[in-house]
């Protein structure tokens, strides 16, 4: 299997860095509560879950974006995970405060319908829209079940991530005077993406 170059930059930045801290695999594997199989796969530069990319950042103590970012580069590379069940799909919504929804080209508006729907549930999770009992959050994730199982049939395929930003609020007094940074905070973007057949793997 031949790496992706942003996973080899990503692979080549695990090693260097696994080296710096004089760790061996087993070290990092224990470090970030992962197998030595997963660590061997990230240092070959194969294909990984996104949990297994946040969790070897988070073992070096850096955000899994800046794990990623290719060399001079800064979008970072984020894996998408299928989400398959209900329980996934409210999980990655609830633990958010915003969506990042994006889909492949469709072909009707039949499909464009049922996307829509999608979103909107998907949206109405997030934030303050998160389930909070019991009954809710099980409410949510049979409803999400029956929707992917729609998607499903219908050939799409849904893949998605927890992206942490850092968002900042500048006033800029309209280019008229210097730029003051009012707030800045972190925040986490659930990502998905519809595909059709496949999972996309870009966010």
């Amino acid at each position: 299997m031949i790496a992706s170059p942003l996973m080899q930059a990503t692979a080549d930045r695990i090693k260097a860095l696994r080296a710096a801290r004089a760790l061996t695999q087993e070290d990092l594997a224990a470090l970030a509560g992962r197998s030595v199989a997963s660590v061997q796969r990230i240092e070959r530069g194969e294909k990984v879950s996104a949990y297994t990319i946040a969790s070897i950042a988070a073992a070096f103590d850096i955000t899994a974006e800046a794990l990623t970012a290719a060399p001079n580069d800064d979008r970072p590379y984020l894996p998408l995970a299928t989400i398959n069940g209900g329980r996934a799909l409210v999980g990655l919504m609830t633990g958010c405060s915003r969506l990042d929804f994006g889909f492949d080209e469709l072909d009707t508006l039949d499909q464009a319908e049922m996307l829509e729907a999608f979103h909107d549930f998907c949206a109405g999770l997030v934030g303050d829209g998160a389930p909070a009992t019991p009954l809710a959050i099980t409410r949510s994730e049979l409803e999400g079940r029956a929707k992917l199982t729609a998607l499903s049939e219908r050939g799409f395929v849904v893949s998605g991530a927890a992206l942490a930003i850092t968002a900042h609020e500048v006033d800029d007094d309209g280019g008229a005077g210097i730029a003051i940074l009012f707030a800045q905070w972190d925040e986490t973007i659930a990502v998905l993406r519809v595909g059709v057949g496949r999972t996309l793997d870009r966010a």
